[in-house]
C-alpha cells in the first residue's frame, strides 16, 4: 500500500494512494487537495492566512500519482497539462514536466514549498 505522509497543520498525516491515478492539487476537485480543505476550514483565519502564502503556489491541477505495473510514478502536470508553475520536486529535485517519475520508498516529494513522504507499506 502507498501513502503521502504530511507534517503540516493543512493536511492530514497520511493518504492513501488507492487508485490507478491520484490528482494531486489545490482544486476540490482532485483525489488528494493542498491544502486539506476539511481541515484547514477549522484552522483560525490567521492561520489561514499565513499558510496562504505557502498554499497559493500549488497549482489547481499540479500533479498525478499513477500506479503502472506493479511501480508507482509521478507527473507534474500543472493547469494546462504542460507543468506547474512552481514544481515538482523529488528529493529536492525538480521532475521535468509531463515526464513520468519513478517513486520509490522514502522519497521526499515537494508540491511547489509543500512537502511529504511516500511510503510503500
Amino acid at each position: 500500500m502507498a501513502k503521502l505522509k504530511f507534517n503540516a497543520d493543512f493536511m492530514g498525516p497520511e493518504y492513501i494512494i488507492e487508485a490507478k491515478d491520484v490528482f494531486i492539487g489545490r482544486s476540490p476537485d482532485n483525489d488528494i487537495t493542498i491544502p486539506d480543505y476539511r481541515i484547514f476550514a477549522t484552522l483560525p483565519l490567521a492561520v489561514q492566512s499565513a499558510r496562504y502564502r505557502t498554499l497559493r503556489h500549488v497549482s489547481r491541477r499540479h500533479a498525478i500519482i499513477q500506479f503502472i505495473d506493479d511501480k508507482y510514478y509521478i507527473t507534474d502536470i500543472g493547469n494546462d497539462g504542460k507543468g506547474s508553475s512552481h514544481g515538482t520536486f523529488i528529493n529536492n529535485e525538480r521532475i521535468t514536466p509531463g515526464i513520468r517519475c519513478e517513486l520509490k520508498s522514502g522519497d521526499r516529494i515537494r508540491f511547489a514549498e509543500v512537502e511529504c513522504l511516500f511510503t510503500l507499506e
